[in-house]
């Protein structure tokens, strides 16, 4: 159902004695939702966002001197609002891209690093931080005693500090 049939079949139920609305939104609807689609280059937002504009003025309908000149008014701040949000949202994916970038070219050096770990170390050491297993359940697939898989995370940690360290120069 288009607004127009929506807001014309609320006059003809009776729920209004606020008459002209109806004539004002088919006049303003096709014009008001072209001038948001332009502030915001999109149709279909353009056209929410006339909606929201005319019933907006439909909720002052009373009040309101210049329909017209009102809901261009609300439109426009409509726009703005959005115009701020899309910024909002664009730095908030530009912050996370960047993050997602740094943290994944760390994560693969960490990554190469375990892979240079001896077997009997790197198994585990991907089962615990890789595949987020606990130690019991490692120690079960591994076939060895949970002591042994501890002491094995401990020195593979112990390994990459040690290279992390090297490879920083320190």
């Amino acid at each position: 159902m288009s607004a127009l049939e929506e807001v014309s079949g609320l006059a003809e139920d009776g729920m209004t004695d606020r008459g002209g609305f109806a004539e004002v939104f088919g006049r303003e609807f096709p014009r008001l939702a072209a001038y948001c689609a332009g502030l915001v280059d999109d149709r279909e937002l353009g056209a929410d966002l006339a909606q929201e504009a005319l019933a907006r003025t439909w909720a002052r309908w009373p009040e309101v001197a210049d329909p017209h000149a009102y809901a261009y008014l609300i439109a426009t701040n409509l726009a703005r609002r959005s115009w701020k949000t899309r910024a909002r949202d664009q730095q908030a994916r530009s912050a996370l891209s960047r993050q997602a970038a740094s943290t994944a070219s760390s994560d693969q050096g960490v990554r190469d690093l375990v892979e240079r770990l001896p077997e009997r170390l790197r198994s585990a050491t991907l089962l615990h931080y890789y595949a987020d297993l606990p130690i019991d359940r490692i120690a079960h697939l591994l076939h060895r005693p949970e002591g042994t898989i501890r002491r094995r995370l401990h020195e593979a940690r112990r390994l990459l500090a040690r290279q992390l360290n090297q490879e920083d120069g320190r």
